[in-house]
């Protein structure tokens, strides 16, 4: 029971984490979208291209798939290959999943050691605008941790519906051959 607890009020904090995410996304992709405009009707209409607008553009969406992905990996809605998984017990699909995300936090914890080091040794800074590139990087090891965070959720979830259904008595889903 009380891991059920410890889990409602995880998934609480996680809740509040993604609206933020989902209100930083729209903020991300609306930038891109106006500065990308900005940038065609400077380039086509008054033949100007502005050489800032393409940087700026690559950094928002460096930031929003980074970000995007955490909300992604949450709704259990990124892309995955699932064919197999759709023809075993529901039991074992949760096992799988909660083990797929555990090799995946294990990358995740790799994936951000190196990007801090990556941080550590940035020492360059944008080329057309006032930006040094380590604000840039920091994308990899935020992405990451809500990466992490995110996983772990799914983990718990997963690990609590195959303890739920263990042994096959109960199943869920279309095919339980």
């Amino acid at each position: 029971m009380e891991m059920k607890l410890v889990l409602k009020k995880y998934s609480g904090f996680l809740d509040v984490v993604e609206k933020i995410l989902r209100v930083i996304e729209i903020g991300l992709l609306s930038g891109i979208t106006l500065i990308m405009c900005y940038q065609c009707i400077m380039r086509y209409i008054f033949s100007n291209a502005q050489p800032w607008c393409e940087e700026l553009s690559l950094y928002l969406c460096i930031y929003s798939v980074l970000l995007g992905i955490s909300i992604a990996v949450r709704k259990e809605s990124h892309l995955q290959v699932d064919f197999l998984l759709n023809f075993m017990k529901y039991s074992t699909r949760c096992l799988i999943t909660a083990v797929s995300s555990i090799v995946a936090i294990a990358f995740m914890v790799i994936f951000c050691y190196y990007s801090i080091s990556l941080i550590q040794h940035a020492t360059g800074a944008s080329t057309t605008l006032p930006i040094l590139i380590r604000h840039v990087y920091y994308a990899f090891p935020i992405g990451s941790i809500l990466l992490i965070l995110f996983s772990i959720e799914n983990i718990a979830k997963n690990f609590g519906e195959f303890m739920k259904f263990k042994g096959g008595a109960l199943q869920k889903g279309a095919n339980n051959a």
